[in-house]
């Protein structure tokens, strides 16, 4: 029985909800269904919190697009949205350790040009020579009428994590 969009969607609503927080779509772009965005903080002490050895901060910023038909200029544009949104949500500092944009595509069909696009995305950029952190840039689009997912390199741990929620639907 094939999965609709919508079913995805709310699955995937349920897992992200769980540690990340839910940000207000941007409705000037009509193929956002949901921005997620999580942020982490380690830190070291030495016998008080005063005496700080190190900070890291690292943040995700996930937005996730709901498309019949993803063909590659369809996600061109959806990519570099996604980029704009991510890279406004970004403050390098010397704490900053790294921040991770993620483009997730849920679409009944895709076509072979833009699973080839999503795979060979690459986009990474260092903030200060890498002293206050890097951003990665993670793709993957899942195709809802064969269940297959194509991901970049970078974001290849998002296969499963798509696969396992499109298997509990």
């Amino acid at each position: 029985m094939p999965v609709s969009r919508n079913a995805m969607l709310a699955k995937l609503n349920d897992a992200y909800a769980v540690y990340f927080d839910a940000t207000p779509v941007d409705e000037r772009t009509p193929a956002l269904a949901a921005c997620y965005a999580f942020h982490s903080t380690d830190e070291c002490f030495v016998l008080s919190k005063k005496v700080k050895l190190w900070r890291a901060e690292i943040n995700e910023f996930v937005y996730v697009f709901s498309i019949p038909e993803l063909s590659a200029d369809v996600y061109d544009t959806c990519r570099g949205k996604a980029l704009e949104l991510g890279m406004a949500q970004i403050r390098p500092h010397i704490e900053h350790r790294s921040s991770f944009i993620t483009a997730l595509f849920i679409c009944d069909s895709v076509t072979e040009e833009a699973a080839r696009a999503v795979k060979k995305t690459r986009h990474h950029k260092d903030f200060l020579f890498s002293f206050h952190g890097w951003m990665d840039f993670r793709a993957a689009a899942l195709d809802l009428s064969t269940g297959v997912v194509a991901a970049n390199r970078a974001g290849r741990e998002l296969e499963n994590f798509i696969r396992g929620n499109l298997g509990k639907c």
